[in-house]
């Protein structure tokens, strides 16, 4: 086994290796983000939620409403470690703090290598009746905070249902002029370029002169779009609508409704959005919410999301954006998010409409760094040099930041000390045949959840990779050495 000045060696040589390109580069090409090239010209924006909680957050034993419904316990863990959470599907990194810096950084990377150009967040306000209003505000500004870093826009779709009276709405409007609209990066559209303002209803306020008078406090004249067929409850103060996730009850009828609005509400619109989602399945009947939505949509193995993206293709001339709907809904089971039952096909999917030149590698590598800050928490030297593998993804310098990710975190490093040695193999030899729900978590190393002879093959080839750094180092080989490589090569011809 290497002691630890070998230990520190090996890394710090690999390191020079891999970073040597970023080490001589202009400060100014890590400090700003690449764009990525789409061939695809359509915008398209995520729909986010900030809403999720944790025991990081709330503490104690505590989850956030969005992980349990009324009848979940996220505290409950089966053999594999995957949580009771109330959906059906399960994020590949478990449930998670929407606040959480990690959890911000794996998201915004997966939808920049995707083609997204920007966030809509689910956004409830400063003021309202809902009793977790801070917390959310707290989650949203947490990824407001972080969307240029990435190069990223950003824009909100306002709730106005917890909205108690008119001054409630005016001051959220006035908190988005002060903190929203201010920033270069939030979403404006078209030659006037005024800010995009989507508001799911309107709910509360339904008539013109309450919108009249919420707007006033904008500061400027804004894009206010209501969901499809609503904007009459905003009257002159709408400037167009955009398409939600919708079916009547039994009659598989969701592609005629989206149709029927690119080919003819939209071109009635000054704004119009559109809209692609994976399918609707639910957890409110099994959560003991109830009926709340009568209706289901499959996601049919990605075939619902392939006809919605052709639509989009379709009628991209009479929309002006189109939102995926959504990043994180687990509880509706409408997410674009990897997932234990979906991995990273959606999106794939999304990839192939915007027409990035990246693929699942690309997103794997972000799936990689998160791993890594988690497994590296409280290491403030690998922290650094993760922020290095994290500034390489945002600048589009794939190549570079998967060696510096190799460099600082080797994917055959099981017991998460660092290296590479004979006693990782220990932990994937005492784990080998066991399902995990952390996908890539213990002696996974290809990230498939399950520990084989694949996640063998991981170690062997992260071993003999870091063994030849060594080699090349201008000193005779220690004993401790020689034992590693001897014990290599006998586990290679097992």
């Amino acid at each position: 086994m290497l002691n630890g000045r070998d230990t520190r060696m090996s890394r710090c040589l690999i390191s020079l290796a891999s970073l040597l390109a970023v080490v001589i580069a202009p400060a100014s090409v890590l400090a700003q983000a690449a764009e990525v090239v789409k061939t695809n010209p359509t915008k398209v924006f995520m729909h986010y939620m900030p809403w999720f909680e944790t025991p990081d957050t709330l503490g104690g034993n505590n989850w956030g409403y969005h992980w349990k419904f009324n009848n979940r316990n996220p505290n409950l863990v089966d053999e594999t470690g995957k949580r009771q959470i109330a959906s059906h599907y399960y994020p590949l990194i478990g449930p998670y703090a929407s606040r959480d810096a990690d959890v911000i950084e794996y998201h915004l990377l997966l939808m920049k290598l995707s083609g997204v150009d920007g966030l809509l967040i689910d956004w409830y306000g400063q003021q309202g009746t809902n009793g977790d209003i801070n917390n959310l505000l707290t989650s949203s500004n947490a990824v407001v905070d972080r969307v240029d870093n990435v190069g990223l826009d950003f824009g909100v779709v306002m709730e106005d249902r917890f909205s108690a009276n008119l001054n409630q709405g005016k001051a959220n409007v006035a908190y988005l002029r002060d903190h929203y609209f201010n920033q270069p990066n939030y979403i404006r559209l078209g030659a006037e370029q005024k800010p995009l303002l989507p508001v799911f209803g309107p709910i509360t306020f339904q008539q013109e002169s309450d919108w009249t008078q919420v707007l006033a406090q904008a500061g400027e004249p804004v894009d206010l779009l209501t969901l499809w067929y609503e904007s009459a409850d905003a009257g002159s103060n709408a400037a167009g609508e955009y398409a939600w996730i919708y079916e009547d009850a039994a009659q598989d009828n969701h592609l005629t409704h989206q149709r029927n609005f690119y080919r003819i509400r939209a071109p009635q619109q000054g704004v119009a959005g559109g809209v692609a989602y994976p399918g609707f399945d639910d957890y409110y009947v099994e959560g003991g919410v109830g009926n709340v939505v009568p209706f289901e949509i499959p996601h049919d193995g990605g075939q619902t999301l392939d006809a919605l993206l052709s639509l989009a293709t379709t009628y991209a001339n009479n929309v002006d954006f189109v939102q995926l709907a959504t990043f994180n809904d687990f509880g509706e089971g409408t997410m674009f998010e990897p997932t234990i039952e979906t991995g990273f096909e959606y999106l794939k999917k999304v990839q192939q409409f915007t027409g990035v030149a990246y693929g699942e590698e690309e997103l794997r590598l972000v799936h990689r760094l998160y791993l890594a800050r988690k497994k590296y928490a409280g290491d403030a030297a690998i922290e650094g040099e993760l922020d290095t593998v994290s500034d390489l993804l945002t600048n589009l310098q794939i190549g570079q930041a998967e060696a510096a990710l190799e460099a600082v975190a080797p994917r055959g490093d099981f017991d998460g000390d660092g290296d590479v040695d004979l006693n990782d193999y220990g932990v994937w030899s005492a784990s080998l045949g066991s399902q995990l729900a952390l996908y890539g978590g213990g002696a996974d190393g290809n990230q498939d959840g399950r520990v084989d002879a694949a996640d063998y093959t991981v170690w062997r080839d992260s071993l003999a990779l870091r063994n030849a750094a060594l080699i090349s180092v201008p000193e005779p080989a220690t004993p401790a050495l020689a034992a590693l490589a001897t014990g290599a090569a006998l586990f290679s011809r097992r």
